[in-house]
């Protein structure tokens, strides 16, 4: 049987490991692009108020926050390639200056040059990834509260705007990945 020691050396030495982090976020995307691929062939037109919603119609916000983990992984990743630290005598310290899932204050810390509309879907999908995609509420209401879209119009801030959100999420995986060298 491994030692406590061992144990904690094994833990500390995965959570250190860039590419153990872009292997999180490699199976996390291959799960959303699964997603994203019955989503695409929802056509939500052919449906009348009403109506039974398919599977397919129901997925969105599941493919989104799945996608939201592995930028975090993909944050995580360039975070030690800068030569920081996640885990520590066998726990997870974090990024400094960054709460889990707050995709922009990641993107921040281990500064990414990002754009406002870039920082914007970020903003979003951290959203998603905490409530949206797995709960009905966040934890705090303010989080959902009314507020001005970026582009135009009001809505809550889980708002999705296909296919130029998914665009914008993509050129993010483009700078993530030039970072990390990948």
């Amino acid at each position: 049987m491994m030692s406590e020691a061992d144990q904690i050396n094994n833990y500390d030495k995965t959570g250190n490991t860039s590419v153990a982090w872009i292997l999180s976020a490699d199976c996390l995307q291959a799960a959303a692009r699964i997603l994203k691929n019955h989503r695409d062939r929802f056509d939500p037109m052919r449906f009348n108020v009403g109506d039974d919603v398919p599977d397919e119609g129901k997925i969105l916000f599941p493919e989104l926050m799945l996608t939201g983990f592995a930028v975090e992984c993909l944050l995580k990743a360039v975070w030690i390639k800068r030569g920081n630290k996640l885990a520590v005598g066998g726990k997870y310290v974090g990024v400094e200056g960054a709460a889990d899932h707050a995709l922009l204050q990641l993107a921040d810390a281990v500064g990414l040059n990002l754009d406002g509309n870039a920082r914007d879907v970020l903003k979003r999908l951290s959203i998603i990834m905490t409530s949206g995609g797995r709960y009905p509420i966040p934890r705090d209401r303010s989080a959902r509260k009314i507020q001005k879209l970026r582009g135009g119009g009001k809505g809550i801030p889980e708002f999705w705007q296909y296919p130029r959100d998914d665009q914008l999420l993509e050129k993010v995986f483009a700078i993530i990945q030039k970072e990390l060298g990948t």
